[in-house]
């Protein structure tokens, strides 16, 4: 048996940095580790008034509750998570000028900054130009506009919580599913004034749901969120669990490692909420033998142990997902096409409309390599169609720069029949600090222990 611990959650990291900056006092986070995602943002958490100090395996942070300061030039250089809540920190305050200024090779990176404050914040533009942007927030909040699956866009909905958290306001709205709730759940175990219900035929008596059903009513389960003006956040212990892409990678290269003579591994302590592991989910529904083996939810979401079995003398099997099926995996996307590429028979991946338009080139990136494996990969406007193989053929692939996508075919380089080259690499590790060890691990060495 072999087991490993990935990297802390990259999202519910910088969530717990955020309100770990709202408490006004101190706040611990136990069996804690850095990684340089986290900790750049955690400094630029600083200039809003978060200090930190690492004493062993805890950091004590001490936040300035909702008094906290506001930098005027905020940072762009980061993920969309990671702006979204950095900028709707600042968003309260529509006095102050604020400014996103780059250097002259960046103004690339400032197209995407402004975009992305295009359809998340509504702003008054004062300068424009290639590499600097001035403006200010305006007061209120943008129109909440549902996606296809009835469901706030977790980036939308993470920025409609902050804005009325730090600003004292009510918010109430529903939504289809749980997709992505740990940022509720957080704030919810901080001490917010949120509610987090579900509603549905579940939710009736007996003999009302018998009535119900008589009269052909239905009834859909549906998430109510409701947060009151909240004057102030606990401190708290707190534990931030395995990252769900790096759990997701190594469940499915232990799947695949035939070759291997582990026969069962073990993810320790990894984030195991629902609506935030589908793909996890998605690789069970194919044949995977994945198995949540442990459950806690000691500091208010759910973590534990993810056990993974051999898969000798087996394949996956192809299977058509839906775009709620995918929803809540479009980080593990390319590791789902992998999947797909050794499935048996034809998987269909359809997304969400929402992410039509900035997946594009993604998809053609990513079925361009795919293609070189000798696999059948169709790109259609909802997605990928894969016809897979029982083993893939190695090549010379580019990753683009894109850590995903460099990290299925880094997998296929260790699993592909004969050599392979892959482009831009270094991006897996800076996204996915030493994941790439532990794959190899799966293959070269037994009972040996990561952490």
């Amino acid at each position: 048996m072999l087991e490993l611990a990935v990297n802390p959650d990259v999202e519910m990291m910088e969530q717990a940095l955020v309100l770990s900056l709202l408490v006004k006092g101190r706040t611990v986070f136990e069996d804690f580790k850095w990684t340089p995602r986290s900790a750049r943002f955690a400094e630029v958490l600083c200039e809003y008034g978060l200090s930190y100090e690492l004493k062993g395996h805890q950091l004590a942070l001490n936040g300035l509750g909702f008094q906290y300061k506001t930098p005027t030039l905020l940072p762009y250089r980061f993920s969309p998570h990671a702006l979204v809540l950095l900028w709707a920190l600042a968003s309260r305050d529509t006095e102050t000028i604020y400014m996103i200024a780059g250097d002259d090779g960046d103004q690339g990176e400032i197209q995407k900054a402004k975009d992305l404050l295009q359809r998340y914040f509504l702003v008054t533009w004062l300068a424009e130009l290639p590499c600097k942007l001035q403006f200010q927030f305006q007061e209120g909040l943008p129109k909440i506009k549902k996606n296809s699956q009835g469901d706030i866009p977790y980036l939308m909905r993470n920025r409609l919580l902050l804005y009325a958290l730090v600003s004292g306001r009510d918010l109430t709205f529903e939504e289809r599913s749980s997709i992505r709730d740990q940022w509720t759940r957080m704030m919810i175990y901080f001490g917010a004034a949120l509610t987090y219900e579900s509603k549905g035929m579940e939710n009736m008596d007996e003999l009302s749901r018998r009535i119900a059903k008589a009269r052909g009513v239905k009834m859909e389960r549906t998430w109510t969120t409701t947060l009151l003006p909240t004057k102030i956040l606990t401190g708290r212990e707190y534990f931030v669990p395995g990252d769900a892409t790096e759990s997701t990678a190594l469940c499915l290269f232990a799947t695949l490692a035939k070759d291997s003579k582990i026969k069962t591994f073990i993810v320790k302590n990894a984030c195991i909420n629902t609506g935030r592991v589908g793909a996890i989910t998605a690789l069970k529904r194919m044949g995977a033998l994945v198995d949540f083996t442990t459950r806690r939810e000691r500091y208010g979401d759910a973590f534990g142990d993810i056990e993974i079995k051999s898969f000798v003398g087996k394949r996956l099997q192809g299977r058509r997902f839906s775009e709620d099926a995918i929803a809540p995996c479009m980080d593990e996307y390319a590791l789902l096409a992998l999947a797909a590429c050794y499935g048996e028979g034809e998987t269909i991946l359809r997304f969400p409309e929402e992410y039509k338009l900035p997946i594009v080139d993604y998809l053609e990136l990513l079925a361009l390599n795919l293609r070189k494996t000798g696999v059948e990969v169709g790109v259609y406007e909802n997605g990928l169609v894969i016809r897979g193989k029982e083993e893939l053929d190695g090549g010379d692939f580019d990753s683009g720069g894109h850590p995903s996508i460099g990290l299925v075919l880094f997998m296929i380089s260790l699993l592909g029949k004969g050599k392979s080259s892959v482009e831009a690499l270094e991006c897996v590790e800076e996204a996915f600090p030493g994941l790439c060890d532990k794959i190899e691990s799966i293959l070269q060495k037994e009972n040996h222990e990561f952490s």
